[in-house]
C-alpha cells in the first residue's frame, strides 16, 4: 500500500474489524469504519500510514497512543477498544469507540459565535479529561479545535453533547 493507500471495503483487520468505509486520514494514520465481528458493533479503526510501518519511534509512539488512551480514566477521551498489529499487512491498529458529531473546529465555523453556555460546557469537559490525562502524568501535545470532537451524548443531563479529546 502506499501512502493514502484505501482499505477496500470488507477488508479484514486483525482477524475482528471489517473496514466498511474510510472516514479520514492524518500524517500518522488513516481512521476506517469498522464492524466488529465479534460484537456487531461499529468502530473507529485507525490504522499506521504504511510507509511509516517501518521506523521504529513512530510505530512505539503509535503503539503509546493506544496504551495512554487506554490508561486515561475519563469519559471524554476516545475510548480504546483494542490494538494490535494486522499480521496481513503489517500495520498497527487502534480500534476505538466511533463518534458521531464534529470536530469543534467544524463547530465553531458552523456556529459562529458560539453561546456562552455551550462554551462552558465543552470547556468543563475538555478539562475534565485533561485533569484526568494530567493525574496519569500524560500532557496532550497537540491540543486543537480539529483534536477535540463534539460528539451527541449517550447519557441523559444538561449538555445534548459529550466532548471527546482525540489523538
Amino acid at each position: 500500500m502506499s501512502s493514502g493507500a484505501f482499505l477496500k471495503p470488507g477488508s479484514l483487520i486483525g482477524d475482528d474489524y471489517v473496514i466498511v468505509e474510510k472516514l479520514s486520514q492524518g500524517g500518522m494514520g488513516a481512521v476506517y469504519r469498522a464492524e466488529q465481528r465479534s460484537t456487531g458493533r461499529t468502530r473507529a479503526l485507525k490504522l499506521m500510514q504504511p510507509e511509516l510501518v517501518g521506523d521504529e519511534t513512530l510505530r512505539a509512539r503509535f503503539v503509546q497512543e493506544a496504551q495512554i488512551g487506554a490508561r486515561i480514566e475519563s469519559e471524554h477521551v476516545v475510548e480504546v477498544i483494542d490494538a494490535g498489529v494486522d499480521d496481513a499487512i503489517g500495520s498497527p491498529f487502534i480500534a476505538m469507540e466511533l463518534l458521531r458529531g464534529e470536530t469543534l473546529g467544524a463547530l465553531a465555523q458552523r456556529a459562529a459565535p458560539l453561546a456562552p453556555g455551550l462554551v462552558r460546557d465543552v470547556f468543563e469537559q475538555l478539562c475534565h479529561a485533561l485533569a484526568a490525562a494530567h493525574d496519569r502524568g500524560v500532557v496532550h501535545r497537540d491540543l486543537k479545535p480539529d483534536n477535540v470532537f463534539v460528539a451527541r451524548a449517550q447519557r441523559v443531563g444538561r449538555a445534548s453533547f459529550t466532548v471527546k479529546i482525540l489523538d
